[in-house]
């Protein structure tokens, strides 16, 4: 048999061995998966036309385990195999997203109080440098759903789409919600148009039985809470009489 008989036939038992991997994938999952499967499969992504058991096999060699290999900086990983930099930076890659996703799902976020609402939201709205308008979604526990900006916005003014708010607070499924925005003259006190806005919003979310926690103003280091002020209180009370 010739070089490209043996080349044809390697090709054509690679690509079965990895139908076979992506088929066992989907039915599943990586459960029942080697280490050495787990990389093999990995690297198929990236190295698509290239028999990649050799390369899971040798890195794993080298490094001893699949959490050493992705753990090892790009570099190291080119360096023991020469995968490339784009596998290598590709494997990488996947432990820093798992890394990622574990912390979203242990970093809880509760916004129990004004202050803890304004003390998590500060950052976000002094990164602005236009006025923007910001929805948090929130569960019954007041835990954080989503941070949503939802406004388009110029230099200094804010455009509010009360249908858009009211859309992306019912797809979150949220319970309660924290609405935000800035004001670039350093002065957080509310203008007439804040006060309608809030006023409109507490009904609408009393119909849809959402609770509407806070409207927070911010404007540099300063503040304004509607809810500590014991305003939004005021315009809870004024909505229920009309329900």
């Amino acid at each position: 048999m010739d070089n490209s008989h043996k080349a044809t036939l390697n090709q054509q038992i690679h690509a079965g061995r990895r139908a076979k991997l992506r088929t066992r994938f989907l039915t599943d999952g990586l459960g029942t998966f080697t280490q050495s499967e787990v990389l093999e499969f990995a690297l198929g992504f990236v190295l698509p036309r290239v028999d990649t058991n050799p390369a899971a096999h040798s890195l794993l060699n080298r490094f001893g385990s699949l959490t050493a290999v992705m753990d090892a900086k790009p570099a190291d990983l080119q360096d023991a195999y020469g995968i490339g930099e784009q596998a290598a930076i590709f494997l990488s890659f996947l432990r820093q997203c798992h890394t990622y996703l574990a912390k979203l799902s242990v970093s809880t976020v509760k916004l129990t109080s004004p202050g803890r609402a304004i003390a998590y939201l500060r950052p976000l709205m002094k990164s602005y440098s236009v006025e923007q308008f910001v929805v948090v979604c929130l569960d019954k526990a007041d835990n954080v759903k989503s941070v949503n900006a939802v406004t388009n916005h110029e230099l200094d003014k804010v455009y509010l789409n009360v249908r858009e708010i009211i859309s992306l607070v019912t797809a979150q499924k949220a319970a309660k919600v924290i609405i935000a925005h800035n004001h670039l003259n350093e002065c957080p006190d509310p203008s007439i148009a804040d006060m309608n806005t809030t006023r409109r919003l507490v009904r609408l979310f009393q119909l849809l039985e959402i609770e509407m926690v806070d409207h927070i103003i911010f404007a540099g280091d300063r503040n304004y809470s509607f809810t500590q002020v014991g305003l939004l209180a005021v315009f809870k009370a004024e909505a229920a009489k009309h329900i």
